[in-house]
């Protein structure tokens, strides 16, 4: 009897094994499918690589870092009416979340400083691919492994991930961490009666290291715990345990950089030092909502900037984001009336066909996937226990952008587009399984007769 447990147990060991290797081996597949793509689409462009004053201001954070001299800003780029970007005085000391500029560091590390085509050819071709994978495993808790390979395409398909991916900018980090985000949530939403604590670990990780590429998640905490309090049947215990070891996890990941700062600036600062100013003119009643932002826009307080101008850095965040805060609070209903409306302009509306040498390739096909994905929220009402994990992340990240900022479409509505390929996947699943259903409805009806 002992003798024939343990050739079963034997037996099940190898089986659970080969189940184990041929799934490893599918997914390096799916990776290496989705690297090939990617390469391919950025080999495309003969631009090789885009550079802004953003890309040239994390690349001297990695150079200082690789230097020796830590995360640290040491250079100020601006770029003229002629296109030209400029290294100019240094003004300011920006602080920005420290993952994308040690990703950069590592590539120079390997490839030597300021390769910035390797940047994209390996560092956001390798982000993209694994964000590829990751929309799989999430189609295959969501739909089921037939149809997984529908959100897998969706996201290779898009072109505005792809393009953005060409510029030496945190858009490919991020979107893979949102799309890493998804799964972990689409796991814990399978797993929710009973759900493994490496989950709750992997998720608050996860968190972490999303708000330290930007620190758009940091607000999403109340949302998170109201959701999984509703998903545990309003258990309010099991909801906080739950709850907790999410925060306790991303405190962890983000406290040694809260204690770097604290130590460098003898201040709190959470990711980093700067974006007061957007956020006012963001919510200032006289700002143009409806154009780019940029620093010059002609309908803020002239006299108020220059009397803020003249206090210390951090007295201008300081003060920038209490205007912000006391415009919201005076205007409440005209807060939502702009608030709505930039949302609309950026979030749910195609993106312009671009001019120039190097416009986006296959523009046209957002709207598509605009179309889809609002037609899947739709959809989506009619299982909202499975499906509102993904609702609930868009209008929070739509929102909250809308609410900061006046910026156009394109590069900052790829956060929320991970979120919108899934539910876009929601609607060819259905589609398929009732043609599916239809044909064979129509074949057994040619039997019969």
């Amino acid at each position: 009897m002992t003798r024939e447990y343990g050739i079963n147990q034997e037996f099940e060991s190898r089986a659970s094994n080969f189940v184990l290797r041929k799934k490893l081996w599918f997914t390096g597949l799916l990776f290496l499918i989705a690297l090939t793509v990617e390469v391919l689409y950025f080999r495309a462009y003969g631009a090789g690589y885009f550079i802004s004053p953003d890309g040239l201001h994390y690349s001297n954070i990695a150079e200082n870092f690789l230097h020796g001299n830590g995360l640290v800003n040491t250079a100020n780029f601006v770029q003229g009416d002629d296109g030209v970007i400029r290294e100019v005085a240094q003004t300011r000391e920006y602080v920005v979340g420290p993952v994308y500029p040690m990703l950069l560091a590592v590539i120079y590390g390997i490839f030597g400083m300021m390769n910035f085509k390797m940047v994209i050819l390996v560092l956001h071709s390798l982000l993209g691919a694994a964000s590829a994978v990751f929309a799989y495993k999430t189609g295959e808790l969501l739909f089921g492994k037939g149809y997984a390979w529908i959100p897998y395409c969706l996201t290779l398909g898009y072109p505005l991930f792809a393009f953005w991916g060409m510029y030496v900018l945190t858009e490919a980090t991020y979107v893979f961490t949102i799309t890493l985000f998804l799964y972990l949530l689409a796991r814990y939403a399978k797993e929710v009666d009973r759900p493994k604590l490496k989950t709750l670990l992997f998720l608050g990780a996860a968190m972490g290291v999303s708000n330290l590429v930007r620190p758009l998640l940091l607000l999403y905490f109340p949302v998170l715990g109201i959701w999984i309090w509703w998903a545990k049947g309003w258990n309010l215990k099991m909801a906080l345990r739950d709850f907790a070891v999410i925060l306790v996890m991303t405190v962890v990941v983000m406290s040694p950089w809260w204690i770097r700062n604290g130590i460098k600036y003898h201040q709190f600062i959470a990711v980093s030092n700067y974006g007061s100013y957007e956020f006012y003119l963001g919510n200032n009643p006289l700002t143009i909502t409806d154009q780019y932002f940029y620093f010059a826009q002609p309908s803020y307080d002239p006299q108020v900037k220059a009397r803020i101008e003249k206090l210390p850095i951090p007295e201008q965040e300081k003060e920038y984001k209490q205007l912000a805060v006391s415009y919201i609070i005076q205007h409440p209903v005209l807060f939502l009336q702009r608030t709505f409306a930039k949302e609309k302009d950026l979030f749910w509306q195609p993106v312009p066909t671009l001019g120039g040498a190097y416009k986006i390739k296959g523009v046209l096909l957002d709207k598509w996937y605009l179309l889809l994905g609002l037609v899947g929220a739709l959809l989506s009402l009619f299982s909202l226990k499975k499906y509102s994990f993904l609702l609930l992340f868009i209008a929070y990240y739509s929102f909250i952008v809308s609410m900061i900022t006046v910026v156009d479409g394109a590069r900052y509505r790829l956060p929320v587009m991970p979120g919108m390929i899934l539910l876009g996947s929601l609607v060819l699943v259905i589609a398929i399984k009732g043609i599916g259903k239809l044909s064979g409805g129509n074949r057994r009806t040619g039997r019969r007769v």
